[in-house]
């Protein structure tokens, strides 16, 4: 017997498995709108009020963010990096994850390889190392 709940989502009046709901402490036990419509409209509330959002992610107003923005000359806080802004792109606040303390502005090219790398140095460097082995800048052996 199965115990799978089916359920209507409120936002796209779709009726979908139970596990497309997020779980909540409530007698219901589940979120009335679908994870989809929740990322959707998540998304939406991102774009639409980036004042808000900084405010309560990271702690920095808008004014702060424009203020590290024109400190680093308006590009990726990766020197090395040459990705170009335009209306579509701006550039990630990077962070610490144990403390919260904002680093910088990355794009996202770099913002999320800092984050694969997991914020360590002796990971990186072995990469780099292994990437200029590779790409013939180093002698092996």
């Amino acid at each position: 017997m199965s115990s799978l709940q089916w359920i209507k989502c409120k936002t796209c009046s779709e009726v979908k498995p139970s596990e497309e709901f997020y779980k909540q402490n409530s007698k219901f036990g589940r979120f009335k709108e679908c994870k989809g419509c929740h990322r959707d409209r998540s998304k939406r509330f991102r774009k639409d009020n980036p004042d808000y959002y900084l405010l309560n992610t990271y702690g920095m107003t808008k004014e702060e963010y424009d203020q590290m923005l024109e400190e680093q000359g308006g590009v990726c806080a990766n020197e090395a990096c040459d990705y170009g802004l335009d209306e579509d792109h701006t550039l990630c606040v990077d962070h610490c994850h144990s403390t919260g303390k904002v680093r910088g502005l990355l794009c996202n090219w770099c913002n999320s390889a800092e984050g694969f790398l997991k914020s360590n140095v002796q990971v990186a460097e072995g990469l780099i190392k292994y990437m200029r082995k590779h790409n013939g800048e180093e002698e092996e052996g």
